[in-house]
């Protein structure tokens, strides 16, 4: 298994005007448009639409607000990556059966589709929020990926599976049926945006609310048995469900503008937008009310401190856009 070489400390640049900032969240938030904006099966709460189908596998809803988040981590990983949609796409050789795990809005399919046009692209997901108006060489299933897989063995080159930690529960089970599924030679990657934060000097204080909301997160989600941060487990899953050619590669994610590096300062600056406007919505108000014992209205002052305290770029925390590859044998 190859691993990268720990990565030097990242560098805070000098502090802006909280005002700038704003006016660079409100520039990008105008810029972003939904692919879909039908939810055929949902379920209403807390002021967010969940899936009906097989409710409660999934915690995150899957409404126009969630949709615009999800295509815009896309952008987050793309720029993490240098442009290209997967770690893996630089080993893909000529794929001609994609399959794309948890692919909510479609847009990584329907990117990988332009990509690859010999391809078939394959998505698969709980809730049918994909757009009708997709290349031909793409298409989208309803269905829980947790079950019995309806594809023919031996059948994809390439299989993608993203920031799906918390919900697959039985992650040896997945990866058996995704290895049974896969041609001999072809490849998997499970990527995650991790739930996780860093800080390497000390502005992310253990009494912040942004700590204390990590440390419930996990609490709660810990307690269902839905670990959202397993990336440093996926290595070692992948190896015991018989794959080879094992590696593991994290991208440093700021959560803000903080960073000199002009490259993070530009991944935290669209990261920042997606997580304060709607990741920690996303995560939060289904686990904490239905499971933690918080009333919404706790919830939801936690959050406001929370993106107060992301917006005021004085703490230097930062996440990883995290990818796990691996190959199915030839014999």
């Amino acid at each position: 298994m190859a691993e990268a070489p720990a990565a030097a400390p990242v560098q805070a640049d000098a502090p802006l005007e909280i005002d700038s900032e704003s006016d660079d969240l409100e520039s990008i938030e105008s810029d972003l448009t939904s692919l879909s904006s039908s939810v055929f099966n949902y379920v209403y709460e807390n002021g967010r639409t969940y899936h009906a189908y097989r409710s409660g596998s999934y915690m995150l809803p899957n409404d126009d607000k969630e949709q615009d988040r999800l295509d815009l981590l896309n952008h987050v990983f793309r720029l993490c990556l240098d442009g290209d949609l997967c770690y893996s796409q630089k080993q893909l050789e000529n794929p001609q059966k994609i399959l794309d795990v948890g692919t909510g809005t479609g847009i990584w399919a329907i990117e990988m589709a332009d990509t690859y046009p010999s391809a078939e692209v394959v998505g698969i997901d709980l809730s049918p929020i994909q757009p009708k108006w997709v290349p031909v060489n793409v298409k989208f299933i309803i269905d829980d990926i947790t079950q019995p897989w309806d594809f023919p063995v031996n059948s994809f080159d390439f299989i993608h599976v993203r920031c799906l930690a918390g919900s697959i529960t039985n992650w040896p089970e997945f990866l058996e049926h995704a290895y049974r599924h896969l041609k001999p030679g072809g490849r998997i990657e499970l990527s995650e945006g991790r739930t996780h934060m860093e800080c390497d000097d000390g502005t992310y204080p253990e009494t912040s609310y942004t700590y204390k909301w990590i440390a419930e997160f996990n609490r709660i989600s810990h307690s269902l048995g839905r670990v959202f941060d397993l990336f440093p487990e996926f290595s070692g899953l992948l190896e015991k469900a018989g794959f080879t050619d094992v590696r593991a590669h994290e991208e440093i994610c700021p959560i803000g503008t903080w960073p000199k590096n002009p490259r993070l300062k530009e991944i935290g600056r669209y990261f920042r937008v997606q997580f304060i406007e709607g990741a920690v919505d996303s995560y939060s108000l289904a686990l904490f009310t239905r499971y933690g014992g918080w009333s919404t209205m706790e919830v939801e002052v936690l959050l406001a401190h929370v993106r107060q305290e992301i917006k005021s770029n004085k703490m230097h925390v930062y996440t990883h856009c995290s990818f796990a590859t691996a190959m199915k044998p030839l014999e």
